[in-house]
């Protein structure tokens, strides 16, 4: 069985490479696209609020999940809603969203992960951890009885709120009393903000009393205009996404990623094979020119290892014809007997018996190395008379 090269090899490695970083980033596509962001409007998942979304329109609220090529709330409306959000606000974005607050509008943030918690860190408040025995809530307030509240029996979390500010009115609380939805006044807006996502989500919504309690807290804004989803901080950019310049290409199209890892496992195998970047410098003593003698010997040498004495006794049979016939115009090809007869038709003084025995010992198969140098020897000698 033939033994693969160190060039197959290789070969084979980088296939192998390829294939398994195609594989990896095949399959991180695919759960990426499975798994869409939790509260995303969009989203028909368990977790997703595309429900809630069908269910405000259901109640001829206007609705916009618009998303620019930079952060910022649309026009037209004065309630956004900012639900468990994935991705962290920029300075920028936190201070343009808290003056549209300050200037009348009304934010509602429900969630509990990390962007949520530092979203309260900005707003004076720290989440805690309750009891798993204490994760039912209650309402605390009259306020939200629009519409009437039949039941918060479904409605549970885990976290709840400590306030570092006095101006916090408490909406719902958990059994131990610690908030778990507070209001309050912002500049000439408010934000109310509470740490229950369940209600918020396609399956939680189905349960009894969430929708009363989701519309509760929509209501806490006056007079609802319009209602933005903040889809932004969930990663949802497809303007910015479609404004691709030649400059990030590479870096954020798939093609182009495919492209970067095509060159790099390139580069790799060329490294690893020990290609020239440019053409070798010859070394001082390679530049010097070899004499002539060098090569006749190297061939000479070479046709002795090969056993050429056959086709060198050949050679000479042919020349010595073809010399012995050159002056009289004779066929070289002729065999050997008519050629010399023609021959010694212009040549009387020729030694036909001698030429005879010369050309059969030129047209042997088997002969020594000292034969042949014997026979070419004998061969130059006459061609020479």
């Amino acid at each position: 069985m033939k033994r693969l090269s160190r060039d197959a090899w290789l070969a084979l490695a980088l296939f192998l490479l390829l294939a398994i970083f195609t594989t990896i980033t095949v399959v991180q596509q695919a759960q990426a696209s499975l798994q869409d962001p939790p509260l995303a409007s969009f989203s028909t998942q368990p977790q997703g609020s595309r429900a809630l979304w069908l269910y405000l329109e259901s109640q001829k609220v206007k609705l916009t999940d618009s998303v620019g090529a930079s952060f910022g709330v649309p026009a037209g409306v004065n309630l956004a809603l900012v639900l468990e959000p994935t991705i962290e606000f920029t300075p920028g974005e936190w201070e343009l969203l808290d003056n549209w607050v300050n200037d009348g509008g009304t934010l509602l943030i429900a969630g509990t992960g990390p962007v949520t918690v530092n979203l309260a860190d900005q707003l004076e408040i720290n989440f805690g951890l309750a009891p798993s025995t204490a994760a039912a809530v209650s309402n605390q307030t009259p306020l939200l009885q629009a519409p009437p509240l039949t039941t918060l029996e479904n409605a549970t979390t885990s976290f709840f709120l400590r306030p570092n500010r006095d101006d916090t009115v408490t909406l719902l609380a958990n059994q131990n009393g610690n908030p778990t939805a507070v209001a309050f006044a912002e500049g000439n807006g408010r934000v109310i903000f509470t740490t229950l996502t369940e209600p918020f989500s396609n399956e939680g919504l189905q349960n009894e009393g969430s929708a009363e309690l989701v519309l509760n807290l929509i209501n806490g804004a006056p007079e609802v205009s319009g209602i933005w989803f903040n889809e932004w901080h969930h990663g949802i950019r497809p303007e910015a996404d479609a404004a691709l310049s030649s400059s990030n290409w590479l870096q954020r199209t798939p093609v182009g990623r495919a492209l970067l890892l095509v060159l790099a496992v390139v580069f790799i195998g060329l490294v690893l094979r020990g290609r020239h970047f440019g053409r070798p410098v010859p070394l001082r003593q390679n530049i010097v020119r070899r004499a002539p003698l060098e090569y006749i010997t190297g061939i000479a040498n070479l046709s002795r290892r090969a056993g050429h004495r056959t086709a060198v006794l050949h050679h000479y049979r042919d020349h010595l014809k073809r010399d012995l016939g050159a002056r009289y115009r004779l066929n070289p090809s002729l065999p050997d007997d008519e050629f010399i007869d023609q021959l010694a038709a212009y040549q009387p003084n020729l030694d036909t018996d001698a030429l005879r025995q010369l050309l059969q010992k030129l047209s042997r198969n088997q002969v020594t190395e000292g034969e042949m140098v014997q026979i070419v020897r004998e061969a130059t000698s006459f061609g020479k008379r």
